[in-house]
């Protein structure tokens, strides 16, 4: 992995860690639950965005031409009914593979790769593959923190209590 990625690379990977965990103790009902009165986002629909948002990465990257969630969550999709919308627990499993696709396509990027262009243009100033993984990893961060808020509305544990539980776990070998 090219030296110029690596702290983006370990923000991709905290992200698909901290999505798990903010999304593996919900119920489908509190998944799908729209926050300001049904007229904001859910859950479920933050998760496919960001899965389909994943598959744009991986994409520009050469892992994969395929994204099964465009066209529920692509870019420019609005907010809809969650009457279509797959079990979160499904969603979650894609989010697991999603993120071991990254973080393999990541660890192959030399640094010339990282520099190279990125094919869409983003609104950051630094048009190459870092710095459109910058933008990306800042995304991501952003609807994570969109997950914790709607946890604690719902009543769930704050996310980083259950970050804390998730890594005590991890460390006992659980």
């Amino acid at each position: 992995m090219s030296d110029l990625i690596k702290g983006i690379a370990d923000v991709l990977n905290f992200n698909t860690t901290l999505v798990q965990v903010g999304i593996s103790d919900l119920t489908n009902e509190h998944a799908n639950h729209r926050m300001r009165g049904g007229e904001g986002s859910s859950i479920t629909f933050i998760v496919g965005h960001l899965a389909s948002t994943r598959c744009g990465m991986l994409k520009a990257l050469g892992a994969t031409d395929q994204n099964p969630f465009a066209e529920k969550w692509g870019a420019g999709n609005e907010v809809g009914d969650a009457s279509d919308y797959p079990d979160i627990s499904e969603l979650a499993s894609d989010w697991d593979e999603l993120g071991v696709m990254l973080a393999d396509a990541l660890a192959g990027i030399t640094d010339e790769q990282a520099l190279a262009a990125w094919p869409n243009q983003l609104p950051v100033s630094d048009p190459s593959r870092r710095g459109a993984l910058g933008f990306f990893s800042w995304h991501e961060s952003y609807h994570t923190g969109q997950i914790g808020l709607i946890r604690t509305e719902l009543g769930y544990k704050a996310l980083r209590f259950r970050l804390v539980e998730h890594m005590e776990a991890k460390a006992a070998g659980a």
